[in-house]
């Protein structure tokens, strides 16, 4: 291995040595041109001989018509080669644009195409799979043909014609092996502009392949393309790999000396057919031509040695001018960091520019082992690279991308191609010349390039709307898993490169019918399935002039789309059967707005008619009441007989029955006349409880009830109406002993909230079902059960009650349960309202 530092002295070890100028005096110069004129002189004397002894033979072809034909052949040779090279280097930059963008085949072919024209009249990228893309006028041609024979050539650069290739076309092709696999740059030749052409002196010019077939055919005697080689010259396609023969026989009979020479790499064969002469042999013509052989060259080795003297001097000039035109490219070549290699695959030695040696980590160039420089190539490429230098030894190609690793961890990655020069030996070719680019930042925007498409691809995929890329020829570029299930589609009618046309054939399967879309926009349509989905599908042309087609599922739109209009039609039949109830409970308003004045003129009436009989109800109860009560008294003396006085106790009892009711219906009529008005005073809770309960005592105990009063000792004083606040209370507890059966208990107890005082009445009656709590506290509401039958009264006490509380800004609330027993309670706030109420009762 060749360390950094010896990169000066591996400079200067593989410097070509340059031969010192040296100044041979003048009659050294003078006696080698005297030399070779003798040698010239001595040549043509013998030739002289020569040409006298075969005078008298059939002459041979005319020295003329062999120049034309070898200028024909060069002129061939020169066409022919050059559409092989541009052949050759455009589909190295065809394969160079495949290699960074393994997923753009079009864009390869076409950049081939451009750089091979006129040489080829179409470039197409294929692989295993198949045609991956084409650019140019292919016609019929077999693609996957000529693929084939590429591959099995084995060269990196493949020229050459298929079986079922037209006459005048050939294939050229270079393979590749990208991120993808191995593929081949394709072209269809045109060698329209290498076509031989003829020359004077010439019968025939033609332009064939190895295998015999003619590709071009310029001259006389009927050698066409539509014939074979055998046919037009009689000869075999194996004579011309064996020198060619010495004669042919054009189809019309001529006999022709053939002059064969290898065009284009091989891959095709020049011949030139020039017609042998059979005249008779003039004595005297003889004799002068053979003195002028004799005389001639004295003269001509004059001219050569003044020609002599003019070419050395044009040679230098010459010399000079490739010395200059190799040193400006070096320095362009170097200049674009571009290094230089030569591999002696004999000596195993590698010649490096400095920017190659730098490209390695040498740091500069020289000449170095190749054990040393494969050393520095990452482990798992080595075997790759002495793989393609057994390959370039053999077919004379060399192109290979490996690794090489620093000391640093960090890798350089370096694409190397090279090829032969000079001719191939027993073991093959010995030199290899090249150049190596340091391509780590293209594979590494290359890594993140194709990162980023696996991202896109993954995004698009993930996505529920459908996704389907067509490029500008209608090929398919890429679709998502939405696209194959929102139509249907098997996975092999989706490969890349797929037509359009084929692959809507089969969309079109799955759509029922398609409509425009309601806003009109281009482009944007619905379609329905078959199965009941619809799709929004939007199309739209891509910056190429591909196609860019997506399509969102708004079937569940559709459905809310179809119950928004059925519900619409029902609310309109909802709203034309409510405008008709409308009018007819307008009539029916008018016509309860008539009764309802005339029965709250009637309600009033009638409690204005209550309030006022008052006294005139009470006034005869009071004196029936009175008298009867004097009568139970005997306060003037016995009533003799017993049972006047139980009918006394009868009439009392009945007339304080009367009373109550009537008091309760005065009451209540004085509320809904709004004439009942209360006075509002400081008072003690307790103090309206005992009064209260003072008059029910007596009543409790000849039931065989319990009371229980439990009011804390700290209750505060409140405001409110004394007599109202004792009926409310006379009237729960009247209804509590009043359903409770013997044996039972009544309790009243009092706690206070914030500013409002809770009072709650319990009993363990007989309860009440939670469908009758509803109906009580309306006014002449009662609830039958078969203890209710047996108790008197109109119905009024709880309505009244809850009057009596709700004009203290109170309520009232009743829970209850069959058998288990009833607690009302009442709620009033302690201080009344801001605006006084004035005024007393008023019987």
């Amino acid at each position: 291995m060749v360390a950094h530092g010896g990169a000066s002295e591996l400079t200067r070890l593989a410097a070509p040595p340059r031969p010192e100028p040296t100044h041979r005096p003048g009659y050294v110069r003078t006696a080698l041109l005297g030399l070779l004129l003798v040698l010239m002189l001595v040549v043509s004397t013998a030739f002289a001989l020569l040409r006298m002894e075969r005078t008298a033979r059939e002459a041979g072809p005319d020295a003329n018509a062999r120049a034309a034909a070898q200028d024909a052949l060069g002129a061939v040779a020169a066409r022919a080669d050059s559409a092989a090279t541009r052949l050759d280097t455009a589909l190295s930059a065809g394969a160079a644009v495949i290699t960074r963008f393994p997923a753009n085949p079009l864009d390869a072919a076409e950049a081939a195409l451009a750089a091979a024209r006129p040489a080829a009249r179409a470039v197409a990228v294929v692989s295993d799979e198949g045609v991956r893309g084409a650019a140019g006028d292919a016609g019929d041609a077999d693609w996957a043909e000529a693929a084939r024979m590429a591959q099995a050539s084995g060269h990196a650069y493949w020229f050459g014609r298929g079986a079922k290739t037209p006459q005048g076309q050939m294939f050229a092709a270079r393979g590749v092996v990208g991120p993808t696999g191995r593929v081949e740059i394709v072209a269809l030749a045109d060698l329209g502009a290498a076509a031989a052409k003829g020359a004077d002196g010439v019968a025939a010019v033609l332009l064939v392949t190895p295998q015999g077939q003619i590709v071009s055919a310029h001259g006389r005697g009927g050698a066409t393309q539509s014939l074979s080689l055998r046919e037009a010259l009689q000869i075999t396609p194996d004579e011309l790999k064996t020198d060619g023969p010495a004669l042919g026989e054009l189809p019309d009979g001529t006999t022709v000396s053939l002059t064969i020479r290898k065009v284009a790499g091989g891959g095709l064969y020049a011949i030139a057919a020039t017609p042998r002469l059979k005249a008779a042999v003039d004595p005297r013509k003889a004799l002068t031509t053979n003195l002028f052989f004799l005389v001639a060259p004295l003269a001509i080795g004059c001219g050569l040695a003044l020609l002599l003297l003019v070419q050395v001097r044009r040679a230098e000039t010459v010399q000079r001018a490739f010395a200059e035109s190799e040193r400006r490219f070096r320095l362009a070549v170097e200049a674009a960091r571009c290094g230089i290699w030569e591999w002696d695959l004999d000596a195993d030695e590698v010649f490096m520019s400095d920017v190659t040696g730098a490209i390695l980590g040498w740091g500069g160039g020289g000449l170095a082992p190749g054990a040393d420089v494969l050393g520095r190539i990452g482990a798992e490429h080595r075997d790759r690279v002495r793989q393609t230098l057994a390959a370039a030894r053999t077919y004379g190609a060399f192109d290979v991308s490996f690794r090489v690793p620093d000391a640093a961890g960090r890798s350089t990655w370096i694409d190397a191609r090279g090829q032969a020069f000079g001719d191939a030996g027993a073991s093959g070719f010995t030199r290899i010349i090249g150049v190596m680019l340091d391509v780590t930042e293209e594979r590494s925007a290359q890594a993140r390039a194709q990162a980023a498409e696996t991202r896109l691809r993954d995004a698009i995929d993930s996505v529920s709307e459908a996704f389907v890329l067509w490029d500008r020829a209608g090929r398919l570029l890429m679709c998502n898993k939405s696209y194959r299930a929102f139509f249907n589609l098997e996975p092999r009618i989706l490969k890349p490169g797929a037509a359009r046309g084929e692959v809507n054939r089969f969309v079109r399967l799955a759509v029922k019918q398609t409509h425009k879309n309601a806003d009109g926009l281009p482009g944007l349509f619905e379609a329905e399935m078959n199965d009941g989905r619809w799709l929004q599908i939007s199309e739209r042309r891509t910056a190429d002039g591909g196609m860019v087609m997506t399509a969102a599922d708004i079937t569940a739109i559709k459905l809310q789309d179809e119950a928004r209009r059925l519900n619409e039609e029902a609310l309109r039949e909802v709203v034309e059967n409510l405008e008709y109830s409308q009018r007819q409970l307008a009539d029916v308003a008018r016509k309860y707005e008539t009764e309802k004045v005339r029965a709250e003129g009637a309600n009033k009436a009638k409690s204005e008619f209550l309030a006022n009989m008052s006294h005139e109800l009470r006034t005869p109860l009071n004196a029936i009441n009175g008298f009867s009560e004097i009568m139970v008294g005997e306060m003037f003396g016995p009533l003799g007989d017993r049972r006047y006085k139980e009918y006394s106790q009868d009439i009392l009892s009945s007339g304080q029955h009367l009373l109550a009711l009537i008091n309760d219906i005065l009451d209540m009529s004085k509320i809904e006349a709004g004439k009942m008005n209360l006075s509002f005073e400081r008072m003690h809770l307790s103090d309206v409880v005992e009064d209260a309960v003072r008059l029910v005592k007596n009543r409790a105990d000849s039931t065989g009830l319990t009371m229980d009063v439990d009011l804390p000792e700290t209750l505060p004083e409140i405001e409110a109406d004394y007599r109202a606040l004792k009926q409310v209370l006379l009237n729960l507890l009247s209804n509590a002993l009043k359903f409770t059966p013997q044996g039972g208990r009544v309790s009243v107890t009092a706690d206070t909230r914030g500013d409002q005082m809770t009072v709650r009445v319990t009993d363990t009656g007989i309860g009440i079902s939670a469908e009758d709590l509803a109906r009580l506290a309306k006014p002449f509401e009662q609830i039958e059960s078969q203890h209710s039958k047996t108790q008197q009264g109109t119905g009024l006490g709880l309505a009244l009650t809850k009057s009596l509380v709700e004009m203290h800004d109170g309520r009232l609330d009743m829970t209850s349960r069959p058998g288990e027993g009833t607690m009302v309670s009442f709620t009033i706030p302690m201080r009344r309202a801001a605006v006084p109420v004035a005024g007393s009762y008023a019987a």
